[in-house]
C-alpha cells in the first residue's frame, strides 16, 4: 500500500467513524447495509471527499457503488486524482 493510499484509508475511516459513531468496521465492509452512512449523511461524506481530494462526485457514482466501502472509496479517489493530474 502506497503511503498515499494508507493516508486516504486513514481519513475515510475517521470520517465515516464520525458518521457512524463506531469505528468497528471493515475497509470491505458495505456502509450503506450496516447503517454507518444513512441517507441524512450521505451529502455530508460527498462534500468531505470533495473538498479534501478535490474530486466531483456525481450522481452516478453513488448509484454504481463507488461510495460503499472505504476500498471503494479509495479506488474512486485514486482514478479522480490521477485523471486530474494527467488533465
Amino acid at each position: 500500500m502506497t503511503s498515499m493510499t494508507h493516508d486516504i484509508r486513514h481519513q475515510l475511516r475517521a470520517m465515516l467513524e464520525k458518521l457512524g459513531g463506531r469505528s468497528q468496521f471493515a475497509d470491505t465492509q458495505d456502509v450503506f447495509a450496516t447503517s454507518i452512512v444513512r441517507s441524512m449523511n450521505l451529502l455530508e461524506l460527498i462534500c468531505f471527499l470533495e473538498d479534501t481530494y478535490r474530486i466531483e462526485i456525481t450522481q452516478r457514482d453513488v448509484f454504481d457503488g463507488h461510495l460503499r466501502s472505504v476500498d471503494t472509496m479509495i479506488a474512486l479517489v485514486v482514478d479522480r486524482q490521477g485523471v486530474a493530474r494527467c488533465a
